[in-house]
C-alpha cells in the first residue's frame, strides 16, 4: 500500500506538472503563451490572448489535474478509507505544486488557483461554490482578479475548518492558502502600490 500511494503522488505531481496552457497555445495557435500577455500559463491569460476557447479548455485542463488524482485515491485506496481523507489532501496539493513548479518549466508554472479550484470541487463542493461566489463578487466590485484569488486563499481554511472539521482538510487548507499567496506575493506587492492592473485593461492577468 505505501508502495501505491507513492505511485499517486508522483503521479499528481506529473499531471501537475502539464502545462496546458503552453501545450493549447503552441499546438492550436503556433504561439507561445509565455510571451504574450502577462507571460503566465494559466486559464486568465489564455483567455486574454487566445480567447475564450482557449481560456476554457486550459481551465478544464488545470482543474482536472487534481481531480483527477483525488479520483484515482478514492479507486485504488477504496479497500482502505481510513486511508483516503490524508491521501487525497497530499495528492491535490501536490498536483497544485506541480502546477506551480512543473519540471517540464524548469520548476516555474502557474499560480495554482484553477487547481486548487478542482481540488476544492473533489473534496469539498460546497466551499468550492461559495468560495466562486466570494471571488466573483470581489472581481466585480474591485476588478481586480488577482485580489480576489488571494482573499479565497485567506477564507480557504475558515470554511474548511467550520464545514469539513477533520485535521487532514484543516492541515491542506492552511498549507494551500499559503502556497497560493506564496505564488501571488508580485501581485500583492502591486496592489500595495497600486500598480495592479484591474481585468479588462490590457496584459492584466497573471492568475492560473
Amino acid at each position: 500500500m505505501p508502495y501505491l500511494t507513492a505511485a499517486l503522488v508522483v503521479f499528481a505531481y506529473l499531471l501537475g506538472s502539464v502545462p496546458f496552457g503552453l501545450v493549447v497555445s503552441k499546438l492550436l495557435f503556433r504561439v507561445d503563451i509565455r510571451e504574450h500577455g502577462s507571460g503566465n500559463i494559466g486559464a486568465t491569460n489564455a483567455y486574454r490572448t487566445l480567447g475564450p476557447v482557449a481560456g476554457a479548455v486550459v481551465l478544464t485542463g488545470d482543474v482536472l489535474k487534481a481531480m483527477i488524482p483525488v479520483f484515482a485515491v478514492r479507486y485504488f485506496l477504496a479497500g482502505t478509507p481510513d486511508a483516503v481523507p490524508l491521501a487525497s489532501v497530499v495528492v491535490g496539493l501536490v498536483a497544485i505544486i506541480g502546477h506551480s513548479y512543473s519540471i517540464f518549466l524548469k520548476f516555474g508554472g502557474g499560480k495554482g488557483m484553477a487547481t486548487a479550484g478542482g481540488l476544492m470541487l473533489a473534496l469539498w463542493p460546497l466551499v468550492a461554490l461559495i468560495l466562486l461566489g466570494i471571488w466573483i463578487a470581489v472581481i466585480a466590485v474591485t476588478r481586480y482578479v488577482s485580489l480576489g484569488s488571494i482573499i479565497v486563499a485567506m477564507i480557504l481554511p475558515v470554511l474548511v475548518y467550520l464545514m469539513y472539521p477533520k485535521t487532514e482538510y484543516i492541515i491542506f487548507a492552511l498549507l494551500a492558502g499559503l502556497l497560493i499567496i506564496f505564488r501571488h506575493r508580485s501581485n500583492i506587492a502591486r496592489l500595495l502600490a497600486g500598480e495592479e492592473l484591474k481585468i479588462g485593461t490590457k496584459a492584466e492577468a497573471e492568475e492560473g
